[in-house]
C-alpha cells in the first residue's frame, strides 16, 4: 500500500508519527493524500511519474470542455463525411438517451436498448461508462465479457469523494488583513471534515467561487446523508475556527451547488483507485482491446475511460484508453493502420503491460 511505502521509507523512518499524519493531509501540496493511504503503490507511483500532480490549468468552464469539444469539433479533412461534419451534426445536435440493454443479436451484431425501450443493431459497441454501470444500470449479456473480465470491472474500487461549491461577490480572501498584512484566506487544507478548501478567482470585479469543501473516502461519507444547506453550514462552522475574523457566510450570492459521486447512479464513485493487487484486474479491462484470441462471442464489445486506463481521474487515461478501443474497433472490421504509423494493438507486444500469471 501506499501507506507502507510512507512508513518504512527512510525519509520517514526518521520522522515522527505527525509528520506522516502532516504529509497525509497536504501530500505534495494538493491535499487529501491520506485517502490515498490503502491504494496501491503504483497508483501514486504512476501520478507522480507522469506529472500529473504537477502543471495544471484551469480549464475555463469545466472539463466537460474536452468531451463538448470533441462532440464538436469539425476536422479538417474528413474522408469519409461531407465537410463540415463533426459528431453532433451526424446526430442532430444530441446524443441518444442512456442505455439500459446490451445484448448479442442472432445475426452475430449487438442489439442495444435505450431507456425508452428503442432498440437497435450494431456491429460493434464501445462503453466509455465507469465499469460497475455494466452490472448496475445495464442489462448486459453475461456472454460478452469472460468470468475474468467480469470479476475485473466488478472489483474495481471507486474512491467516494463529495464537493461542495459557493458563489461569492468578489474575490474578498485578497482583501488584507489590518493586523498581519497578510490575505484574509488562502486555500486551505486541514484535518477537519472540508479537508480542502479552494478559492476560484475570475477577476478582482467579477463573481468569485470557493469549493468549501472537497473531501475523500470516509471524509466524504460524512456529508452523504446531508442536503446541501446542511453541508454548507457544516463547512463554514470548520472554516470558521479557522478564520474566526472572516465572515464567508455574508459574501454569498446564488444558490449552493454539491456533489456526492458515490450517491450518483451514473457514477457510483469518484474515480478508481486500484488496491494492492487490483494489478491483474487493470491489466485485463487495459488489454481487453486486444481481442484476437477471444471466443467469437467476446469480440466486438470494447471499454475505455480513465477507469480502464492507468491513470485513473486524468483526462490522458481516458483518451489514451478511447485511442486503444478505436484501433481496436478498426481491426474488428478488417481495417490496418498505415506501415509507418502503427496503432497501439501493433506494437502492443512489445511495449503494452506485463501480463503476470495468474
Amino acid at each position: 500500500t501506499f501507506y507502507d511505502f510512507v512508513a518504512t521509507s527512510k525519509a520517514f523512518a526518521k520522522l515522527s508519527f505527525h509528520h506522516r499524519e502532516v504529509f497525509g493531509q497536504v501530500g505534495f501540496g494538493t491535499g487529501g493524500w491520506d485517502s490515498d493511504f490503502p491504494n496501491s503503490m503504483l497508483e501514486i507511483f504512476r501520478v507522480v511519474m507522469t506529472n500529473c500532480d504537477d502543471h495544471q490549468h484551469l480549464v475555463v468552464g469545466g472539463v466537460e470542455q474536452v468531451p463538448l469539444g470533441i462532440w464538436r469539433h469539425v476536422p479538417e479533412r474528413c474522408v469519409h463525411w461531407p465537410e463540415g461534419t463533426s459528431l453532433s451534426s451526424l446526430h442532430s445536435g444530441a446524443p441518444r438517451s442512456g442505455v439500459k440493454k446490451i445484448a448479442h443479436a442472432p445475426n452475430g451484431r449487438f442489439t442495444v436498448t435505450d431507456n425508452y425501450g428503442d432498440t437497435r443493431e450494431y456491429a460493434a459497441v464501445l462503453t466509455t461508462c465507469q465499469s460497475w454501470l455494466l452490472t448496475t444500470q445495464i442489462e448486459c449479456d453475461e456472454s460478452l465479457f469472460s468470468q475474468k473480465m467480469w470479476m475485473a470491472l466488478d472489483r474495481t474500487r471507486y474512491m467516494q469523494s463529495s464537493k461542495t461549491f459557493v458563489m461569492v461577490d468578489r474575490p474578498f480572501w485578497k482583501d488584507k488583513d489590518p493586523e498581519t498584512g497578510r490575505d484574509l484566506m488562502s486555500m486551505t487544507l486541514t484535518d477537519r471534515l472540508t479537508r480542502g478548501t479552494y478559492l476560484f478567482d475570475n477577476g478582482d470585479d467579477k463573481p468569485g467561487v470557493i469549493c468549501l469543501s472537497y473531501s475523500w473516502m470516509s471524509d466524504a461519507l460524512k456529508m452523504l446523508p446531508h442536503p446541501v444547506e446542511k453541508r454548507v453550514k457544516l463547512a463554514l462552522d470548520a472554516l470558521k475556527k479557522i478564520y474566526p475574523k472572516v465572515d464567508i457566510a455574508a459574501r454569498i450570492i446564488g444558490d449552493p451547488i454539491t456533489v456526492s459521486w458515490e450517491a450518483d447512479p451514473h457514477f457510483l464513485g469518484a474515480f478508481k483507485g486500484a488496491l494492492p493487487g487490483h494489478y491483474r484486474y487493470n491489466q485485463r479491462m487495459y488489454a481487453h482491446f486486444m481481442q484476437a484470441d477471444m471466443p467469437a462471442e467476446q469480440r466486438g464489445i470494447f471499454i475505455a475511460g480513465d477507469d480502464v486506463s492507468w491513470t485513473p481521474a486524468w483526462v490522458e487515461g481516458a483518451v489514451q484508453t478511447s485511442l486503444n478501443a478505436v484501433w481496436g474497433i478498426m481491426k474488428h472490421f478488417g481495417g490496418e493502420t498505415h506501415a509507418e504509423n502503427p496503432g497501439p494493438g501493433d506494437v502492443f507486444n512489445e511495449i503494452g503491460p506485463i501480463a503476470l500469471h495468474e
